[in-house]
């Protein structure tokens, strides 16, 4: 981003002040002899020479606007990296979280999901696509239901859908679904699959199965992640859906910046 509109603002404040008739020295000295304030004639001079010069180059203003936004970016991503540091055995070592892909990948995508969000269901086809072309990235998956009671069922059924060994498939299922997902049709889904529909509801009213989901959620806030899908790729912060080429892109940035260490 080009400085030089910034370098003016703060240019041209100077020579607004001069002009005011106020001395560098008297600038330059101790709090004790700089002036308290300026004059309301000189406040004016100042505002009038400010003004003229903004609205013959607003793009000064954007340039303004756009420096602000990227300081404010880069300090959210320190502050998540530094909380997926923090979070690091909660985000790749909890052993309930379900691990797809290739369990010894040597790069790791952990995705927080909702089963009824359509940016989740937009990225599923390219993710699934892209771990099977790549063959190397372990995906861990974080039930994250947050559009409603439906969803908040369907992640319960999900996660005990595992004691049938048929999570993997459900979730697909779930997620090749289009529209919503009252009880009777998650229930239908999960005999699609070949799931036994009376233990799956029993299994559901497990209070780990609740547990777990409110991991999740304490650890989705500590990680301020406050929408689906939310990627972590290599260590790093990827929220939103993600295309199949912004997937590729972000691993092979995780393996040639990290390596076996994401």
């Amino acid at each position: 981003m080009r400085r030089t509109g910034l370098a003016a603002i703060f240019a041209l404040v100077a020579l607004a002040i001069c002009a005011t008739g106020v001395s560098e020295r008297a600038l330059a000295g101790s709090p004790a002899t700089q002036p308290k304030s300026f004059s309301a004639a000189q406040e004016r001079e100042i505002e009038k020479i400010v003004r003229d010069y903004l609205v013959r180059h607003p793009e000064v203003l954007l340039e303004a606007m756009q420096a602000l936004d990227d300081k404010q970016a880069a300090q959210e991503k320190q502050v998540q990296d530094k909380a997926i540091a923090d979070n690091r055995a909660a985000i790749y070592d909890d052993p309930d979280s379900f691990v797809a892909g290739n369990p010894k990948g040597d790069i790791t995508i952990v995705e927080f999901f909702d089963y009824q969000c359509g940016y989740c269901k937009r990225s599923f086809g390219p993710l699934m696509d892209t771990i099977t072309k790549d063959g190397n990235v372990r995906l861990i998956l974080k039930e994250f239901p947050i559009l409603g009671p439906e969803s908040l069922t369907a992640s319960h059924a999900a996660i005990a859908a595992m004691r049938q060994g048929k999570y993997f498939e459900f979730h697909q299922a779930l997620f090749h679904h289009k529209g919503e997902l009252p009880d009777e049709k998650i229930m239908s889904i999960a005999a699609s699959v070949g799931l036994d529909t009376a233990r799956l509801k029993r299994d559901m009213a497990d209070p780990k199965i609740s547990k777990q989901i409110d991991r999740n959620y304490e650890l989705a806030h500590a990680l301020a992640i406050k929408g689906t899908p939310g990627f972590i790729i290599g260590g790093r912060m990827h929220p939103g859906a993600l295309s199949a080429e912004e997937l590729v892109a972000a691993i092979k940035d995780a393996r040639a910046n990290c390596g076996a260490s994401c």
